[in-house]
């Protein structure tokens, strides 16, 4: 698998994560529970999935950053 795919992969699973967790959420506050697992676990799930997808992408964010600043 190139490292374009799993980019493209990262970033669909990432989506995915970031819907159920916020859908849990309103869940979860809906029906008033207090520990509602689930929401917690997709959090936690997109949090290493965020972090994952920063590590394979940060040179560009750096590069974009840097030229950012340079063109001030």
């Amino acid at each position: 698998m190139k490292r374009v795919d799993i980019n493209y992969v990262l970033s669909i699973l990432l989506l995915l994560s970031i819907s159920v967790t916020g859908i849990l959420g309103y869940i979860q506050s809906q029906l008033e529970l207090r520990k509602f697992i689930p929401h917690r676990y997709f959090a936690y799930a997109t949090l290493c999935l965020a972090a994952v997808h920063i590590y394979f992408n940060g040179g560009k964010l750096w590069r974009y950053l840097r030229q950012k600043m340079k063109g001030k």
